[in-house]
């Protein structure tokens, strides 16, 4: 996904004191140690940040292809799925915004949604126009997190001119999204908002320890696949497609999907 290009500016770490990327304290005795070596946790007892990392570094130089771990490990490091959810500030903006748009498109048509945004559509490709939405839906990128939550934005926004793009390049066909789309698009930005979380603190491992472009992308790549899975099927339970995005308890709600689709990493084994 190049996230490496996350980085790009000057941007707020959310990261606790207890982060330190130059001194992991992590040994090669630790990186060729069979999996099932790896001591777990006593039930209730938050990991820490050697433990995120020792498992992503694990996962990166192949002597482990436990990404449940990683992702287990990288929770509890964050403080749990309720921290998580608490601190995902611009990411549920972003999806309360997403399903408006969405919402907006369905019951009121697409030109009167973009009217409604001030989004200028005539003469203009569905590219260019739907491309203007990443500014409507995520707002300004200071913080990793915020970058994570516009990064998100653009695959869900990818994933309508995908729509756009099966109906003869259509923008009004947008109007038709049926209950799966809509669930589809929301899902999609919720396992790329979580996997760019990851990424965006543990992206280091990878530039430490997999020297091959190739490898890393594959690697990658299956921990993406990995994250869509679960979400998938959190988001089967939650059915954000049902939900009504201009609702005053809207806010409450995305609190909980959020929640929700952490906890399916938290309660990793």
């Amino acid at each position: 996904m190049g996230t490496s290009s996350i980085f790009d500016g000057p941007v707020k770490s959310l990261l606790p004191s207890d982060y330190d990327d130059n001194d992991d304290n992590y040994s090669p005795e630790d990186a060729d140690s069979p999996e099932d070596n790896d001591e777990e946790k006593p039930q209730g007892t938050p990991y820490r940040w050697k433990d995120a990392k020792d498992a992503m570094t694990r996962y990166v130089k192949g002597t482990s292809s436990n990404r449940g771990k990683v992702m287990s490990r990288y929770v509890g490091a964050s403080g749990g799925s309720r921290q998580l959810s608490r601190s995902s500030t611009s990411g549920k903006s972003a999806a309360i915004n997403l399903g408006r748009v969405i919402q907006g498109f369905r019951e009121n048509g697409v030109e009167n949604t973009l009217q409604s945004l001030q989004i200028d559509f005539v003469g203009r490709s569905a590219k260019e126009v739907l491309s203007e939405l990443v500014n409507v839906i995520s707002g300004n990128a200071d913080t990793k997190e915020d970058i994570a939550a516009r990064g998100a934005s653009g695959e869900a926004i990818s994933e309508l001119y995908n729509i756009v793009l099966e109906n003869n390049e259509d923008i009004e066909s947008l109007r038709k999204i049926d209950e799966p789309t809509f669930s589809k698009v929301i899902e999609v930005f919720m396992s790329e908002y979580i996997f760019r979380r990851v990424m965006s603190d543990l992206q280091s491992r990878f530039e430490k320890y997999e020297s091959n472009p190739k490898e890393a992308v594959k690697k990658e790549q299956e921990l993406k696949n990995y994250i869509k899975v679960k979400v998938e099927l959190r988001m089967r339970e939650m059915k954000p497609e049902s939900k009504d995005y201009r609702s005053s308890s809207i806010n409450k709600e995305m609190n909980k999907l959020f929640q929700t689709c952490f906890k399916a990493f938290e309660d990793y084994v």
